[in-house]
């Protein structure tokens, strides 16, 4: 009843974080008022009986148990600790979203930070069998992969970044944190921003559900009630 107008305009905040890295437009024809098109006449198949013309085979695709990863491109200002990039994985069946920044896209530090996001995993008892990244990764990263992780590896075709679940991740960390850093204090300082990646993390696996446990949050299911 008090929802009016006035009172909206009166104590409403003007606040940078809730518009900014929410601003995604949604896909298009998602919930169109169109009509519908006529369906397809069907074809009478009846004298088509014993020959095989056109045959289309399909294949169950199953991601449970998965883990995907990629990382950032460069992040406008260097840390105080160094960093400049963060490597973010996405687990499918909690489908939680894990970050750990990086100071370089060197071969010992995204092994560093791999087992690191690895090791928060396993503490969980979320185990993968199956890993999927990009192709730009380094010979010593697959090993540790296939030999110490005891993990399919799978490696994304050149340009089909889209088969990535970690892309699509980074999209919504990049949005989430995005609207946190507009919430800082003005004399916040910017080259303190991966001080701030355990709580963006946190917050933004509240707000996701779990693929495995629809009831409960990603971060409920890697972290308990």
């Amino acid at each position: 009843p008090k929802l009016t107008v006035r009172n909206v305009e009166k104590y409403y905040p003007e606040t940078d974080e809730t518009p900014k890295g929410h601003m995604n437009q949604s896909r298009k024809n998602v919930r169109s008022t169109k009509r519908k098109p006529k369906p397809f006449e069907t074809a009478d198949t009846r004298q088509l009986k014993g020959k095989k013309e056109r045959d289309v085979y399909t294949t169950v695709y199953n991601v449970r148990e998965t883990l995907f990863s990629d990382q950032t491109g460069q992040l406008p200002t260097r840390s105080i600790s160094g960093n400049k990039y963060i490597m973010v994985m996405v687990e499918i069946d909690s489908s939680g979203i894990l970050v750990e920044p990086m100071t370089s896209r060197k071969d010992a530090e995204m092994i560093r930070a791999y087992q690191t996001l690895l090791q928060r995993l396993h503490r969980a008892n979320i185990r993968p069998k199956k890993h999927v990244m990009d192709n730009e990764v380094s010979e010593n990263m697959k090993e540790l992969i296939r030999s110490q992780s005891n993990m399919e590896l799978e490696l994304v075709p050149p340009g089909c970044h889209r088969r990535n679940a970690a892309e699509v991740a980074i999209r919504n960390f990049k949005a989430h944190f995005l609207s946190i850093l507009a919430g800082v204090a003005d004399d916040f300082p910017s080259n303190l921003w991966d001080k701030l990646l355990p709580q963006a993390e946190i917050t933004v696996n509240l707000l996701r559900q779990s693929n495995a446990t629809p009831t409960v949050s990603a971060y409920a299911h890697m972290s308990g009630p």
